[in-house]
C-alpha cells in the first residue's frame, strides 16, 4: 500500500513539474531523447521549467559529445540525420516516422544488417502479384492501403561495439498501415540492446554545456547503419527514394579522365582485361548503366554480384577504359570494398563502382581479382556512351532491387546508385537478377528535365558543377511546377503478360530542380517461380505531342523468382520426346 501511495505521489509530482513546461513539454518522448539513461529519465521527470529543460538538454548532448574541443557535436548531428531518415521512411498516419517503433530502432541501433518480410498470417495473399500501386513515392514508407506485413530486422553482432557484449539481435515488427501501427513482437533483446547503446552513448559523464570535459573521449557507441536494408518491404526502406544511423559505405571516388586510382595494373591482370570483349561473357553477374548527376553530367555505374563463397578472400578491383580511338583513358587497381546483399535466406556480396569521364563513347573491361593473385572472381566488358544533354528529357536505367539504404552522409555527385543529395538513398541493384519469393522487388528510376506546363513559371536552373564528380548543391529556386509523368507498367512471364498492364500517373520525389525519382514495391510472395521481364514506359504529358518524351521512353529488366529451396526454376515445361515405334520388318 505504501509503495502504491509513493508511486502515486511520484506521478503527481511529475505531472506538476511538466505542467510548468511549455516549449519542451514533450521532449522526453521525442526521438532526440531515445538515448536517455535510467538516471537521466529520473532527472528529466523533475525538470520544472523551460529554462531547466534547456540546461538539461544541452547537458544531455554534451555528455555524448565525442570531441568537446570542437564546436560541432558529431553524435547530435548523426542522431539528427537518423531522425530525418526515419521521418521520411516510416511516417504512419498522424505519427512521425521517427516516433514509430521502426524509427526508434533506426535512430538508436542504426540500419539492420538484413531485413525479411512476410505477409501477416491473417491476411489473404495478393494474387495480383502486388502490382496495385505502381507509382509510390520514394520514401519507401508503407501506405495505408497496403496489407499488414511482418518484418524481421536482424542486427549482426558486428553492428555493435564489442564492449556492449551483444550478439545477433533479431526483432519482428508487425506493420499494419491501415491501423497506423508497427508493433514489436518479442522485443526483449532489442530493448536490451537499445538500453545498452543508450548507456554507452555517454562518453563524458561529468560534462555540461557550460563546463566541457577537459579531454576528448572515444566516439560514442552508436551503431553504424551501413549496408542493410531498411525498407518497408525490407528496409531499405527506401524510395523509396527517401532519405538515402551512420551512413552506408560510400562508393569509391570516381577516377579522373586521365586514369586512375593510382597503382599500375599487374601485367597478368591487364592481360586478362585486354582479352575481354562485350560479346564474350565474363565471370559472375554484372549490371551497369549510364546515369546523370543532379546537374546533368553523365557517368557510368556498375555492380559485380559475387556469391558469398567466392568473396571470403580479400579482393582487388581492376579495370581499363578505352576511348573510340582505342587509347586507354583510365586504369584502375584498388582494394575492393564489398557490401552485403541479402536475398531470402542467402547472403552474398556486391561491389559497386562509378566512372566519370568526359562525354563520349567508351569500351571498358573490369574485374575482381584475389589480392593474393589468381583467376578473376568476376569480370565483364561493356561499351557505354556518356552524353551531356543537361536540358533534355531523360529516364535513367531501370533498377530492380530488394535492398534500398537511406544514407545520412552527403554523397558525391557520382556515387554509384545513390540518388539525392540532401536525403540520399542507395538503390542496390541485383546484378544476378534473382529474387526469393519472400523478397520484395523494388523498381526504381529517375526522371530528368520534364517539361513545364504551358503558362507555368520555369524553375531556376541548378548551379553547374565545377567538375563531373563535384557535389555542388543546386541553386535555391522557387518551387517548380509539378511535372505530369504517366507510366505504363507491365510484367511478363516467358513472353506473356503475367497480369494486366497498368497505366497510372507517377508520383515523383523531387531530388533537385528538374530531377525526380520514383519507385515502388512489389511483394513476390504470390509470384510463381519463373522468368519475368519488368517493363515501364515513362511519358511526359507536358512535352510536345510529336516529341519522343511525349510518346514515351521504355525501360526493361529481366528477373527470376526462385523456387522455395533457392534453386532456379526450369525455363519452360519440357515435353517428353515422342519416339515413333519402329515399323515391323517386312516379310520375305
Amino acid at each position: 500500500m505504501k509503495k502504491a501511495l509513493a508511486a502515486a505521489a511520484g506521478i503527481a509530482l511529475a505531472a506538476v513539474c511538466f505542467a510548468q513546461l511549455s516549449k519542451y513539454k514533450d521532449w522526453g518522448k521525442s526521438a532526440e531523447a531515445y538515448f536517455l539513461t535510467a538516471s537521466e529519465k529520473e532527472a528529466w521527470s523533475k525538470v520544472a521549467s523551460d529554462g531547466e529543460a534547456e540546461k538539461f538538454i544541452a547537458d544531455y548532448w554534451a555528455r555524448r559529445d565525442p570531441n568537446p574541443a570542437t564546436a560541432a557535436n558529431e553524435f547530435r548531428d548523426d542522431v539528427g540525420r537518423r531522425i530525418a531518415a526515419a521521418d521520411e521512411q516510416f511516417k504512419m498516419r498522424n505519427k512521425r516516422g521517427s516516433e514509430t517503433n521502426r524509427g526508434r530502432l533506426l535512430v538508436t541501433l542504426g540500419l539492420p544488417s538484413r531485413v525479411s518480410t512476410e505477409r501477416a498470417q491473417d491476411r489473404a495473399v495478393d494474387d495480383t502479384g502486388g502490382v496495385t500501386a505502381p507509382a509510390i513515392d520514394t520514401r519507401a514508407s508503407t501506405f495505408e492501403s497496403s496489407p499488414a506485413v511482418i518484418m524481421t530486422w536482424t542486427y549482426g553482432k558486428e553492428k555493435f561495439d564489442p564492449s556492449l557484449g551483444l550478439g545477433e539481435v533479431r526483432v519482428r515488427i508487425n506493420v499494419d498501415p491501415q491501423r497506423g501501427t508497427d508493433e514489436l513482437m518479442g522485443a526483449g533483446a532489442a530493448e536490451k540492446a537499445m538500453a545498452k547503446v543508450a548507456e554507452k552513448s555517454v562518453v563524458n559523464p561529468g560534462a555540461s554545456a557550460t563546463a566541457p570535459a577537459a579531454a576528448a573521449a572515444p566516439a560514442p557507441a552508436v551503431p553504424a547503419a551501413a549496408t542493410g536494408p531498411a525498407t518497408s518491404s525490407p528496409a531499405p526502406a527506401a524510395p523509396a527514394p527517401a532519405a538515402r544511423a551512420s551512413a552506408a559505405p560510400a562508393a569509391p571516388a570516381p577516377a579522373s579522365p586521365g586514369g586512375a586510382s593510382g597503382a599500375a595494373l599487374p601485367a597478368a591482370v591487364r592481360s586478362v582485361l585486354e582479352t575481354l570483349t562485350p560479346q564474350k561473357k565474363g565471370e559472375g553477374a554484372y549490371w551497369a548503366g549510364e546515369f546523370r548527376t543532379i546537374t546533368g553530367e553523365p557517368f557510368y555505374a556498375f555492380q559485380f554480384y559475387v556469391p558469398n563463397e567466392k568473396a571470403a578472400q580479400p579482393l582487388k578491383f581492376g579495370g581499363v577504359v578505352w576511348n573510340e580511338s582505342n587509347q586507354a583513358v583510365g586504369t584502375y587497381w584498388e582494394d575492393a570494398a564489398l557490401i552485403e546483399v541479402k536475398s531470402g535466406s542467402r547472403t552474398d556480396k556486391a561491389f559497386d563502382r562509378s566512372i566519370a569521364l568526359p562525354p563520349g563513347s567508351y569500351r571498358g573491361s573490369f574485374g575482381l581479382f584475389p589480392a593474393a593473385g589468381g583467376d578473376a572472381v568476376a569480370s565483364a566488358a561493356a561499351t557505354f556512351n556518356l552524353q551531356s544533354k543537361p536540358g533534355e528529357f531523360g529516364v535513367s536505367p531501370l533498377i530492380l532491387a530488394n535492398t534500398l539504404t537511406p544514407l545520412t552522409k552527403r554523397p558525391t555527385a557520382t556515387d554509384a546508385f545513390v540518388f539525392g543529395m540532401e536525403k540520399p538513398i542507395k538503390v542496390e541493384p541485383k546484378a544476378d537478377r534473382k529474387f526469393a519469393k519472400e523478397d520484395s522487388l523494388w523498381y526504381f528510376y529517375a526522371v530528368s528535365n520534364p517539361a513545364v506546363a504551358a503558362g507555368a513559371p520555369a524553375a531556376a536552373a541548378p548551379a553547374p558543377a565545377t567538375t563531373p564528380g563535384s557535389a555542388a548543391a543546386p541553386a535555391t529556386a522557387a518551387p517548380e511546377p509539378k511535372p505530369r509523368i504517366m507510366t505504363r507498367i507491365s510484367v511478363q512471364r516467358d513472353g506473356k503478360d503475367a497480369f494486366q498492364p497498368l497505366t497510372s500517373p507517377a508520383e515523383l520525389q523531387a531530388l533537385a530542380p528538374g530531377y525526380y525519382a520514383s519507385g515502388s514495391e512489389i511483394p513476390l510472395a504470390s509470384f510463381t517461380p519463373g522468368y519475368y521481364t519488368f517493363g515501364i514506359q515513362v511519358r511526359d504529358l507536358n512535352a510536345a505531342k510529336d516529341s519522343a518524351a511525349y510518346k514515351g521512353i521504355e525501360r526493361k529488366e529481366d528477373f527470376v523468382v526462385l523456387n522455395a529451396d533457392g534453386s532456379l526454376p526450369p525455363r519452360t515445361a519440357e515435353k517428353p520426346a515422342v519416339t515413333k515405334p519402329k515399323a515391323p520388318p517386312k516379310k520375305g
